[in-house]
């Protein structure tokens, strides 16, 4: 694909992506720092979409970097799982109010990321082909704010294989 080459330059130049008007994110903190629940779950939400976007614009030029894009994306869907579930636990709990979050969370951590994507993709349509590279600058700049909070997104990981291996936990379906 002809925009691979301007997605991966965008990804590994030294230009400062802070422009919040071209990024699909409105966040310049670490995520992980987000107080409200929703907005934080949004953030990694947005990672899992714009990640799958990657994906799909780097398949044909670059299966292997469009697989580990893929491969963010699931765990950025992990976060948003992750996001909520920690939020939501309580000492006090009984195993009926942890069902109800776990199932919540999974509903989340596939709708967000779902949402996210129609609404980045929509973005791109409605930018054309006139607007091609604005639509791709913008979607290599929010990868770029994603790839910044890899390390938050892996803490999220990290919390759902330890609750995994309780054997109370199972993979969110994707």
């Amino acid at each position: 694909m002809k925009y691979a080459g301007i997605l991966v330059t965008i990804l590994i130049s030294s230009y400062s992506f802070g422009n919040n008007n071209n990024s699909y994110l409105n966040e310049s903190q670490p995520f992980l720092l987000i107080k409200d629940v929703n907005r934080q779950a949004e953030a990694w939400g947005t990672c899992s979409a714009i990640y799958d976007v990657m994906a799909m614009l780097l398949t044909e030029s670059n299966p292997a970097q469009a697989k580990q894009y893929k491969d963010f994306g699931n765990g950025a869907s992990i976060a948003v799982l992750m996001t909520h579930v920690s939020d939501g636990l309580k000492p006090d709990m009984s195993s009926e109010q942890f069902n109800s979050l776990w199932s919540l969370s999974k509903i989340l951590s596939n709708s967000i990321p779902e949402t996210k994507r129609t609404m980045i993709l929509a973005d791109g349509e409605m930018l054309g082909k006139t607007g091609s590279e604005k639509f791709i600058e913008k979607v290599a700049t929010t990868a770029k704010i994603c790839m910044e909070n890899l390390e938050g997104q892996q803490i999220r990981i990290d919390a759902w294989r330890d609750l995994a291996k309780s054997g109370l936990l199972s993979m969110p379906n994707k």
